[in-house]
């Protein structure tokens, strides 16, 4: 059996993920801005596509995808982040050629049909959605 953390903290938790990996520079979004993708590649972001949320945190920025993580039943889960008397297992939220977008606001927005984003099917918070969308 697995059992999943607390939905809100896990929530929170995709934020950061996505927020914190450290793969995409600061800056002006073009077509040469890229992600580590899963498979040890890089991932392209479509022309025009934001990277930096700006001071009110509203629109829609790229990064790379976050992670589900689990562990087995009995397992403990370590203040720093380790696990103790079990094992954890990570997926991915996104395929190895998509890159996560996170959309958040007071009314959240939602990313340009053209870029031929996804839902990505978790409990979020009520300002903010997250999508998988495929590398240019």
């Amino acid at each position: 059996m697995v059992q999943y953390r607390d939905m809100k903290v896990f929530a929170v938790l995709v934020a950061l993920t996505a927020a914190c990996s450290g793969a995409v520079a600061p800056g002006a979004a073009s077509s040469s801005q890229q992600a580590d993708a899963e498979d040890g590649g890089t991932c392209q972001y479509p022309a025009g596509v934001d990277v930096d949320p700006d001071a009110s945190g509203t629109g829609c920025f790229a990064g790379p995808a976050g992670r589900a993580c689990a562990v087995s039943s009995g397992a403990t889960v370590l203040p720093d982040g380790g696990v103790s008397g079990g094992t954890e297992s990570c997926k991915s939220f996104c395929g190895s050629a998509e890159y996560q977008m996170s959309c958040q606001g007071n009314t959240v927005p939602e990313p340009s049909s053209s870029l031929g984003c996804q839902v990505i099917p978790i409990p979020t918070p009520a300002d903010v959605t997250y999508y998988c969308c495929p590398c240019d």
